[in-house]
């Protein structure tokens, strides 16, 4: 039997080419709807948020990555602000560090000069969440 990934991959691909025929995108996301169980939607990228066993910060760099990548349409990028969303604020919640040096590292994060204005905001509310 074929590798499941690679079908699926096979008709992603099919959406973004431009050679193909409308009919062949259609039976494409009718593939991929049945094999994920999800609803696909051309060019948008990965059609589930399946991080389980992905170390949390790699996702968040992924998905941070997305953003500033000119190729990714702005629908896709709203998606993935959510999930991004969704994967720092169960990171920070409990990832085996102790919560005090966490804050000392957040405090002097704020004294240091080479931190943007937009960054140390950031810090302030990530200090006022562990209080």
């Amino acid at each position: 039997m074929s590798n499941i990934g690679n079908i699926i991959g096979g008709h992603k691909a099919n959406l973004s080419n431009p050679n193909t025929s409308e009919k062949s995108k259609q039976h494409s996301l009718e593939v991929i709807e049945k094999e994920t169980g999800t609803e696909a939607t051309s060019g948008t990228g990965a059609t589930t948020h399946d991080d389980d066993g992905k170390d949390p910060m790699r996702v968040a760099a992924g998905l941070k990555a997305a953003l500033h990548n000119p190729n990714v349409s702005d629908k896709a990028k709203e998606g993935v602000k959510v999930h991004l969303d969704e994967v720092t604020h169960t990171s920070h919640a409990d990832d085996g560090k102790d919560a005090t040096r966490v804050a000392a590292g957040l405090k002097a994060a704020l004294h240091n000069d080479n931190v943007s204005d937009e960054a140390k905001e950031h810090v302030k509310e990530r200090l006022a969440d562990m209080q």
